[in-house]
């Protein structure tokens, strides 16, 4: 906790200020959101390593899946989202309403295409569900967490249709990834990071090529199946 403080906080805090002042107006006269998105990983690439936190990554090259993609995963931590991001190709990312109101950071979150989602709307999720289709159909990958929220104990929790539903309108393949780790460096409702490794376990896309509705039920259970292998796991 004292790291966090000390170190890790005060950093993140000027770090993201000075990159969102100078990047915001860069982004925004060229026209092309590809500069801040560079900097942005290079930003959680520099708290983790002042965290401490050392990711590795198993299983297939995400750079080699099929574009666009649907990258599902589970959720326990806070920290999975900036993880993974920085881990796979260009994504769009569902977040919480409140965190598009932060300054400058929300701003930034809506060039970058994200999606704001708040969980006592029911028809915010039907918009937002409608947004990242609209966004896989003209190219752009998304990250999303089926479970909807963070599992306290790290269990996965029931899955949510609406990713499935998406994947297959969209004929987008699901990634799926298994995170290990984050739920020891942040636990859900902690303000602090903790030193520590982290694995993110990348298995083979589930194509959706030819799918309909009538197959949804089952490609929720592949996906499930596939992050739940990698629960098990246990580095070489």
């Amino acid at each position: 906790m004292l790291r966090t403080w000390l170190l890790v906080a005060p950093f993140t805090v000027s770090a993201a200020l000075v990159a969102l002042l100078v990047m915001i107006p860069v982004t925004w006269v060229l026209r092309d959101i590809r500069p801040i998105y560079q900097v942005a990983r290079w930003l959680v690439r520099a708290v983790l390593w002042v965290a401490g936190i050392r990711v590795e990554t198993h299983g297939p090259d995400p750079w080699q899946a099929p574009q666009p993609a649907l990258y599902l995963a589970n959720h326990v931590s806070n920290v999975d989202p900036p993880i993974v991001f920085l881990h796979v190709p260009r994504v769009a990312i569902m977040g919480k309403k409140v965190v598009f109101r932060t300054p400058l950071f929300g701003y930034a979150l809506k060039m970058a295409e994200f999606i704001a989602v708040d969980r006592k709307t029911p028809d915010s999720r039907r918009k937002a569900l409608e947004a990242g289709g609209d966004r896989l159909k003209r190219g752009l990958s998304l990250l999303i967490y089926p479970e909807g929220t963070r599992s306290a104990d790290g269990h996965l929790l029931p899955f949510r249709p609406g990713p499935f539903t998406m994947a297959i309108e969209a004929q987008a393949p699901v990634v799926p990834i298994t995170i290990l780790g984050t739920r020891e460096v942040m636990p859900k409702g902690a303000s602090w990071l903790r030193a520590g490794p982290v694995t993110l376990l990348f298995h083979e896309p589930i194509p959706t090529r030819g799918l309909t509705q009538k197959n949804r039920e089952e490609l929720m259970r592949m996906t499930r199946t596939a992050i739940a292998s990698g629960l098990r796991w246990s580095r070489p």
